[in-house]
């Protein structure tokens, strides 16, 4: 089978093990300016159609470099349990995780469970990607406000405000005290609170930790006053009326063993990065970590006086060469909404920047890319990676969706108090209103 990057060729520390790098063609330095005079310079170090944006003049990419080390910024408990997990999981039937002395799966799993990666393995891909979801997990519990920012190409349509909850059951020491009788890995909660016509529209996950589980998803839209189950083939369909769907959250946020995986290479890529510096993030009255009014809001280009590019491209990103893991993802269910896609994860904090979207012709669709930032507290004691934007763009409808995250109106908390008990069918109904 033809890999997602040869079709798209024709159509248009921590963590970190060690192999070489597939060669880049062209090579940035901190300082750049990359615009459509001088694309070229980063063949080979962004997706096909992240680099036609560049080529094209839509988007302009400002190199630089940061002034931390992502690979440090992971919790305490997360670096000490590092030695922990080395050998200690591998993956067995179904890509479970199961431990490698019983051979059974584990009770809880603190940080991240493959602490190494081998090139040889024949598990690695899914190995990533357990690691990915693990990632989210870290920064425990989460409250996030966020609009989702529609665009056409001439400018602003519209714009939906939403919240996300989530309780990690596994990954963090505080999922450990709560009682799980289901298996759950993570509930999580996304309620519609602004404009009107779609306001009060809420949907409930429940991930569960056992692979061949599916996940448990209800929706409750207001026009019918009913909360439903949704079948898994509607993770793949379009949420709020946004060009993203349930799964292109993170990157990826379906279950892995829902997936084909596939490893393609190991290279160079131009990442995006909110700040050269880390986020400052403060504790309330309740132990809860949020953002503050003083982090830096991203620009687009709808929004900048005398802006020539696209309207949705970001202005203000720096773009930071890492090296990442290129992998193809292939869904198992024939109903699925994509064909293959192609997802780029960095190779050291394992968050997904790249996410390259066919069809089920395998002819180029639409690209997700995701922006990171480090978070860290004013005494250093706290620190964690967090993605910092997500925006999709559909190159056929010529059209974007911009999910402003944490910004100046968007206080983000981590490691949130909330309750397990408002994430059952029962306490959804305050939710939904």
């Amino acid at each position: 089978m033809k890999g997602i990057s040869r079709v798209l060729h024709a159509g248009s520390l921590f963590f970190l093990s060690v192999w070489p790098l597939s060669p880049a063609l062209a090579d940035v330095s901190p300082g750049d300016v990359l615009d459509k005079t001088n694309w070229q310079k980063a063949q080979g170090l962004l997706p096909d159609p992240v680099l036609n944006w560049v080529r094209a003049g839509d988007f302009i990419l400002e190199i630089g470099e940061l002034n931390y080390d992502p690979s440090d910024y992971f919790p305490a408990f997360a670096k000490e349990a590092r030695k922990k997990n080395l050998g200690k999981y591998q993956i067995g039937p179904n890509d479970s995780i199961v431990e490698t002395a019983t051979g059974q799966p584990p009770e809880h799993i603190l940080g991240l469970p493959f602490a190494q990666i081998d090139r040889e393995d024949p598990g690695l891909s899914v190995k990533i990607m357990q690691n990915n979801h693990y990632m989210q997990y870290l920064p425990g519990n989460l409250r996030f406000p966020y609009q989702s920012i529609l665009l056409n190409r001439r400018g602003f349509e519209r714009e939906i405000e939403s919240v996300w909850h989530q309780i990690a059951m596994d990954g963090y020491p505080g999922a450990f005290g709560i009682p799980n009788p289901s298996g759950i890995e993570k509930y999580a909660i996304a309620v519609v609170l602004k404009p009107y016509d779609v306001a009060g529209t809420a949907i409930m996950l429940w991930r569960y930790l056992d692979p061949m589980k599916q996940d448990m998803t209800f929706g409750y839209v207001p026009a019918i006053r009913r909360v439903r189950r949704m079948s898994p083939a509607n993770r793949s369909d379009a949420m709020f009326g946004t060009d993203m769907t349930v799964d292109d959250a993170n990157g990826y946020d379906g279950k892995v063993s829902a997936f084909e995986w596939k490893f393609l290479r190991k290279q160079d890529a131009l990442l995006a990065f909110l700040d050269k510096d880390p986020v400052r993030i403060v504790q309330n009255e309740q132990g809860e970590w949020y953002t503050t009014q003083e982090i830096k809001p991203v620009v687009y280009g709808y929004q900048k006086q005398g802006w020539q590019g696209s309207a949705w491209a970001p202005t203000n990103l720096l773009w930071v060469k890492r090296p990442v893991y290129v992998l193809e993802m292939i869904p198992k269910d024939p109903y699925y909404n994509y064909g293959p896609q192609e997802l780029w994860v960095d190779t050291e904090i394992y968050g997904a920047a790249y996410k390259v979207i066919c069809d089920k012709s395998r002819a180029y669709w639409k690209t997700l890319y995701i922006s990171f930032m480090a978070c860290q507290s004013d005494d250093k004691s706290v620190t964690f990676m967090s993605l910092a934007t997500q925006q999709l763009i559909d190159d056929r409808t010529d059209h974007s969706t911009v999910v402003e995250p944490a910004s100046p109106r968007n206080l983000w908390g981590y490691y949130a108090v909330l309750d397990v008990n408002d994430f059952s069918l029962s306490g959804f109904q305050k939710f939904c209103k």
